[in-house]
């Protein structure tokens, strides 16, 4: 369904598509894709359903992007906007539509920020410190783990990642810090899992 240039296949694709298919199908009916990524589902959505117009969105700039250049022979059947998804009601009031016939949600982080090794969202390869989702954002992920007191660094682990440890991995980063900087994704598994509960047992079994 037209994904084999980027060799990326969204998971479920079919089952999205089919899910889909009853409210798209009339002509002139309008699809927000809110987590655009690299347009494997937009592409997928816009061929089975010719007369279907897109609004993609997505805060990575780099999405944006790409998925213009994937997207250009759909012409205007497609409108490409780097914003926020909770910012799909403005969008809507600055493009004029008062509805819409679908919305798509495919959340998280996407393979391609996991395998571009200077965004920092993986510790399978040493890389700049960054996690940054939009990069015209000044916050990176070294500023919060190098400035953030413990307390702010455990609130964050554990209302954003539900993290059980959090006090406990946000001390380890502080102490981690003192020595020096964290700079890189290399630093994050051993400052954050040394001194958790049970890591002692946990490297023996894993030996």
């Amino acid at each position: 369904m037209g994904t084999a240039e980027t060799g990326h296949r969204p998971v479920l694709l079919e089952r999205v598509v089919a899910l889909l298919a009853p409210a798209l199908d009339p002509p002139g009916a309008v699809l927000v894709d809110a987590t655009l990524g690299r347009a494997g589902h937009a592409r997928a959505l816009l061929d089975a359903h010719p007369g279907l117009m897109l609004i993609g969105l997505d805060t990575d700039a780099a999405a944006i992007e790409e998925s213009g250049r994937l997207l250009a022979s759909y012409g205007d059947r497609v409108r490409l906007i780097r914003t926020v998804y909770d910012q799909i009601a403005a969008v809507l009031a600055r493009l004029g539509l008062t509805s819409v016939q679908g919305v798509l949600f495919d959340l998280g982080v996407s393979s391609p920020q996991l395998d571009e090794r200077d965004r920092g969202f993986a510790y399978s390869y040493d890389a700049p410190l960054d996690m940054r989702m939009d990069q015209g954002q000044s916050l990176t992920a070294a500023e919060v783990l190098n400035s953030y007191p413990a307390a702010q660094l455990a609130r964050v682990l554990r209302e954003y990642g539900e993290e059980r440890f959090a006090r406990q991995i946000a001390d380890a980063v502080v102490r981690a810090r003192t020595r020096a900087p964290l700079t890189s994704t290399g630093h994050r598994r051993p400052s954050s899992q040394a001194h958790l509960p049970g890591a002692a047992d946990r490297g023996q079994r894993r030996a």
